[in-house]
């Protein structure tokens, strides 16, 4: 992982970015030796952020899906599946 000023940055953006997207690098760019922000590929940010949040939505989505399962299940128990479809279909 590359550490690059935030001047440093300025100065050779096109460079690091060409880095960034072709060779994969990773760039922490820090102000006063304080890392601020990291710089990856597009690629990686979907890999590693994008599917996390999608893995956290659909364990999110999963564990609704549960509590509604239970909450309507004495319902769903005595509730025909066929004849409530036939119902939809037929518009009632």
């Amino acid at each position: 992982m590359k550490n690059l000023t935030a001047l440093d940055l300025r100065k050779k953006l096109g460079s690091v970015l060409n880095d960034i997207s072709k060779k994969g690098e990773q760039v922490i760019v820090t102000r006063a030796n304080k890392p601020l922000a990291v710089m990856i590929s597009v690629e990686e940010y979907e890999e590693k952020v994008l599917k996390k949040n999608r893995e956290k939505r659909l364990i999110d989505l999963a564990t609704k899906m549960d509590e509604l399962r239970k909450k309507y299940r004495k319902s769903a128990i005595s509730l025909d599946v066929v004849k409530a479809i036939r119902a939809i279909r037929e518009g009632k």
